[in-house]
């Protein structure tokens, strides 16, 4: 059974990474379509970035953009010098993509985007080019180990259209397969937020601010409003998209009013976004 090591970017799954080496070192990488929420993006990066997806995600669009903090592109590089092993990128749809097809943000209420933006990139390569069930290592520590809870192993697939001829009508057909068995090795070694963060003062690695998408709704505002200022593109671009879908990321305020409120100066920025949906993790 293969292990996989699921890597976001962050500091600890990137530690998970240099301690725990897996058969297989995936990341996916959320993306957009418009260049305008790129602007901050190296060009140098963005095709190294394209040729890594070019292995296993040629069928997608050509990355441009992404939510996340264009930092996370060097970032991932860098710790796939470190650990001396190859990185797997992989990518699904973009936003622009999903939020046609699910005509809503996502939000509180309907959390789908990390399903469709992360979790099935990877469920779709592990399914095409490897053997399922797959031993998979998620960066739950042990100060959250609470997470664990909200692991799943199933995962439900289209397997192909079935035509009614009294209807003239086609229907999907699914199927429910167990694709993979968490390990979670930092809880049972007991590593916590300070074990990493300590760790990685001792090598030149730089980091997101703040990890994962920027405009994600489980995000206090005050880290929001904070994201306006070191990537505004991304957050504008996020704005737009509530105008036209005339939805919103968070129940109580827009994004265009979030940036414009004041900075808590005291707020601990940085820690991510918390996401409930088994991957995202600081």
């Amino acid at each position: 059974m293969k292990t996989v090591n699921s890597l976001s970017g962050g500091k600890t799954s990137s530690y998970l990474a240099y301690h725990y080496p897996a058969d297989l070192e995936l990341f996916s990488l959320v993306c957009v379509d418009n260049h305008n929420a790129g602007g901050k993006l190296d060009k140098k990066l963005v095709q190294m970035a394209n040729d890594k997806l070019q292995k296993y995600c040629s069928h997608q669009k050509e990355f441009v953009a992404t939510t996340e903090d264009p930092a996370i592109l060097k970032t991932m590089f860098d710790l796939e010098q470190l650990i001396g092993r190859e990185i797997i990128w992989l990518r699904g749809m973009s936003w622009e993509q999903m939020l046609q097809i699910k005509q809503a943000i996502p939000n509180i209420n309907k959390r789908f985007c990390t399903t469709i933006l992360k979790m099935q990139p990877i469920f779709e390569f592990l399914f095409l080019y490897h053997s399922l069930p797959v031993k998979m290592r998620i960066g739950y520590r042990f100060d959250e180990m609470e997470r664990m809870e909200k692991f799943t192993d199933m995962w439900k697939y289209s397997t192909h259209c079935q035509y009614r001829p009294k209807s003239n009508t086609w229907i999907h057909r699914w199927k429910e397969v167990m694709w993979r068995i968490g390990e979670f090795v930092l809880i049972e070694d007991k590593i916590t937020h300070k074990h990493i963060v300590d760790f990685w003062k001792n090598f030149d690695i730089e980091f997101p601010l703040d990890s994962n998408c920027q405009n994600c709704f489980w995000k206090d505002p005050q880290q929001l409003r904070k994201n306006f200022d070191t990537n505004p593109q991304i957050m504008y671009w996020s704005a737009i998209q509530e105008v036209l879908y005339d939805h919103t990321f968070k129940e109580e305020n827009s994004l265009l009013g979030i940036s414009k409120i004041g900075i808590q100066m005291d707020f601990n920025f940085g820690t991510g976004s918390g996401c409930q949906a088994g991957f995202c993790t600081d």
